[in-house]
């Protein structure tokens, strides 16, 4: 199975105390089964860049050795179709999780995320590292 890393997830790995689950879900993944969307890492960029310490700019650099899912074009068709059946339903969606949902959706890929509720509706297949285990 691969996983789209969600930034909730990624970010985790910066608190001083990290939930557990979460670091054995990041442990035991094969990095080959770990994908970063473009979304992500822009959201990682964009904290990195309004607090640039040198942890966290250590952080984005582990980040870019993981592999990035682009967002090109079967990942914008994909986000068509799903924020146009979320706009029709009546639904709230944010660009960012729709971006995330859709590269992830494009592949038949899960978005590992303690925001399920954001994802879920989204059609999309969900991992919550917090409460599940792998």
């Amino acid at each position: 199975m691969i996983f789209v890393l969600d930034t909730n997830v990624l970010s985790e790995r910066t608190k001083l105390h990290p939930d557990s689950s979460v670091e054995d879900l990041l442990r035991r993944l094969p990095a080959e089964n770990a994908r970063v969307s473009a979304m992500a890492l822009a959201e990682i960029a964009q904290g990195v860049e309004k607090n640039p310490t040198s942890a966290l700019k250590g952080f984005l650099t582990e980040i870019l050795g993981l592999s990035i899912a682009p967002f090109g074009e079967e990942e914008a068709l994909e986000w068509g179709r799903i924020t146009s059946a979320g706009i029709a339903a009546g639904r709230e969606m944010t660009v960012r999780d729709s971006v995330i949902a859709a590269t992830a959706a494009a592949h038949g890929w899960t978005v590992a995320t303690r925001n399920t509720k954001d994802f879920a509706p989204l059609g999309v297949k969900v991992f919550n590292p917090w409460t599940e285990r792998l």
